[in-house]
């Protein structure tokens, strides 16, 4: 008899810290990584590719795996992350192998907190399509029938590779069956016996498919970071179970409540995205019951993972809209909206094709990609908008002495000071463009992934691994951080130096040196008095735009070295910290080492004159030019929302953002007092959730001084 799910809740909350896995069903960790290291050794000249794919086959087909009888759904695979380290060795190898002096100056832009570029495989969404209508069977038979016309010795070897890896995946289902079937539970086995003969047909197996692929290319060493339009995907079996009387409404209820619990069980930090409603086909809305179904599930789990993307446009209903807000007024804040008619025109300037711009999801946090079609690599570089400020001060370096932009001399006004701050963030950004292609050619020496590659129909077509391009749009993004802190800076200079006349450029620069020690004055003049970005404030909002303007246009459309193009991030996620921590004072007033501002924010502390001025700023950005994503984060405080009225409150807020031309938008629900309680008695206060970034976080597991600034934006939103 199956158990109910809130009597094994607890149990299942925790399932992966000791994973049942059985003994007599493989082998142990240790000796697959022993066993998995030794092939690679004596593979080395071999392709890649091929290689993988045997690696792969042996965790399938040799791992231990586990069943509980008390869940609904298996998963459980013991393989001790032994391919993801095999990967990080590989990297390793390959960067040690690049010229010394790159090597060199990306560490050093890194150490100052300029930026960051790497080889970003950890965005990846697969086609759910393709899976859950030709299931692991069907994506075989294609692998063998791209072989056949198949034409060059790559292009078999590649095919080869998928057709392995989905040979050894219909192993591990009938691997599965078995084991279900040795632990007494009946129902776990005929799905699995099902899946390893067809694709999935009831929503259970639906659900199981989708749950064992997502283990499997996640150690495979391709994060999956999107669940895929969830309630257009799952929609027709869940009908399907409802009309043949398999399942009622709240069964369904209770399935996806164990299905959920897999992903707030992982742990992942950054929690999995599922995305709902949206149009679905030309005034189409594509929500259906199993929308709401799902944000009901959410409301009633109260957690901070999974994560949820809704999709909004004009002709959303207003019923589930509201619906969802009110889970946002009631705390489940692990929801973005995004907005359907800004993302298609932005779609339209890349030039992506008009039928493929219905099945865009939000990627990881809040990037837009297209469901099965683009390799988004959303954060190839992460990159400070306010680090060339200090090279502005010190001739092309910054105040630790690195080297990150070109030569100057020291600006005399205002205008100057600005014009030579995009000179030298235009620099900065070209040189974290190279340094990505620089990583991105070397792809297909590190991870090539044929499991995910054989989801991706355009994988299939061209015959070549995600690795090599061969999805139809391949995006590198540039993720900016800390523009509120730059405007506020741009905004401070023109005040003190140029309205005032309080000092020069070259006596600020020194005082900034000093992080404002023996200028208290100007330093409060420039933090209270200066116009502030996120305030509607005229001057600071046209400061916004034309550096906005300058990085589009400095980015966007730039060739990566995969066949696409680089495409810009006006979003921060915590790096406003981690970059903050390494960036000295800004003429904003801002001390050494305190955070930058967040996303399209306003700085910390600095948003004076409520949500609707702070809406007006952000929206003043031209947000069909971030492709790889903008987000602005409304903090509310609870008493603005309590009443019967609160949903349609933040209903509103969503509709007005995204009327003037916002494109996506998070909330914070929080009470000043009750965090400042919450440090002091963590005990009491476990289950407060707050927005960090694209994810949710327990206020009392955040750093001290992440805590300090969610209570700086409480008590300015007050």
């Amino acid at each position: 008899m199956q158990k109910r799910f809130e009597d094994v809740r607890q149990s299942l909350e925790t399932q992966y810290q000791h994973p049942c896995l059985d003994p007599e069903s493989g082998m142990d960790a240790e000796t697959l990584k022993s066993r998995i290291f030794d092939f690679y050794e004596s593979h080395r000249m071999e392709p890649l590719i091929a290689v993988r794919a045997e690696l792969l086959s042996m965790v399938l087909r040799n791992a231990r795996i586990g069943v509980d009888g008390a869940d609904r759904f298996a998963d459980h695979l013991g393989h001790g992350g032994v391919l993801i380290a095999l990967r990080e060795k590989i990297c390793a190898e390959v960067c040690a192998a690049m010229p010394a002096e790159f090597q060199d100056k990306v560490r050093e832009y890194a150490r100052c907190g300029a930026f960051v570029a790497a080889l970003d495989i950890s965005h990846t969404s697969p086609d759910w399509e393709s899976l859950l209508t030709l299931g692991a069977t069907g994506l075989r038979d294609r692998a063998l029938e791209a072989l056949h016309a198949a034409e060059s010795e790559e292009e078999k070897i590649f095919c080869r590779a998928v057709i392995q890896v989905y040979d050894s995946f219909l192993v591990l289902l009938r691997r599965f069956a078995a084991q279900a079937q040795k632990q007494n539970a009946p129902e776990i086995a005929a799905v699995f016996r099902a899946l390893a003969e067809r694709p999935p047909e009831t929503f259970r197996e639906a659900l199981q498919l989708a749950l064992i692929y997502d283990t499997c290319q996640e150690l495979e060493g391709e994060p999956v970071r999107s669940q895929g339009l969830f309630d257009r995907l799952f929609y027709r079996f869940y009908r399907h179970d409802l009309e043949h009387g398999i399942l009622s409404r709240e069964e369904a209820k209770e399935l996806l409540k164990f299905y959920w619990t897999k992903f707030y069980a992982q742990m992942h930090p950054n929690g999995k995205n599922f995305c709902f409603g949206g149009l679905a086909a030309p005034g189409v809305d594509g929500s259906n019951e199993l929308t709401g179904v799902c944000f009901e599930i959410h409301k009633e789990l109260n957690r901070i993972n999974p994560k949820l993307s809704f999709r909004v446009h004009r002709k959303t209903p207003e019923t589930l809209l509201r619906s969802v807000a009110d889970c946002v007024r009631t705390g489940r804040t692990a929801i973005v909206f995004s907005n359907d008619e800004v993302a298609f025109e932005m779609f339209r300037r890349r030039g992506k094709e008009e039928h493929d711009l219905y099945s865009y999801l939000l990627i990881g946090c809040y990037e837009p990609a297209i469901m099965g079609r683009e390799m988004c690599c959303s954060m190839s570089a992460w990159g400070s908008l306010v680090k060339p400020l200090e090279a502005v001060f010190h001739n092309g370096c910054a105040f630790s002495g690195e080297r990150i932009g070109p030569e100057c001399t020291l600006p005399a006004t205002p205008e100057e000071f600005e014009h030579e701050y995009l000179r030298q963030l235009g620099q900065m950004l070209d040189r974290v463009m190279e340094s990505v292609k620089v990583f991105e050619r070397h792809w297909k020496d590190i991870n090539p992934s044929p499991l995910l590659s054989g989801t991706m129909a355009d994988c299939m077509r061209t015959r070549r691994d995600v690795s090599e391009g061969g999805t139809r749009y391949n995006t590198s993004g540039i993720m900016c951080a800390g523009l509120g802190t730059v405007v506020d800076s741009i905004a401070a200079v023109r005040m003190l130096v140029g309205e005032r006349h309080l000092c020069t450029i070259a006596q600020l620069g020194e005082i900034l040196r000093r992080n404002w020690e023996g200028a208290e004055h100007l330093r409060l003049l420039a933090w209270k008095r200066a116009p502030k970005w996120g305030n509607g404030n005229r001057e600071a909002d046209e400061i916004g735009r034309r550096i906005m303007k300058f990085v589009s246009r400095r980015i966007n459309q730039t060739p990566n070295a995969r066949g696409g193009t680089f495409q810009t991030g006006e979003w921060s996620i915590n790096h406003n910290f981690t970059f903050g921590k390494k960036t000295a004072a800004t003429p904003d007033g801002r001390f050494a080492g305190e955070p930058l501002s967040r996303n399209t924010g306003a700085s910390i502390g600095c948003e004076k004159h409520g949500v609707t001025a702070l809406i007006r700023s952000a929206a003043e950005l031209d947000h069909a030019e971030f492709p790889d994503g903008s987000v602005l984060d409304v903090m509310l405080h609870p008493s603005s929302i309590s009443s019967n009225e609160g949903p349609d409150v933040i209903a509103g807020l969503v509709r007005s953002y995204f009327a003037a031309g916002g494109l996506a938008i998070q909330f914070n629900i929080l009470n000043a007092e009750d965090l400042k309680l919450a440090q002091m008695e963590p005990g009491k206060y476990d289950d407060l959730q707050v927005r960090v970034c694209g994810w949710n976080s327990r206020f009392v597991n955040l750093s001290r001084e992440e805590q300090n600034a969610f209570i700086a934006q409480a008590e300015a939103a007050q």
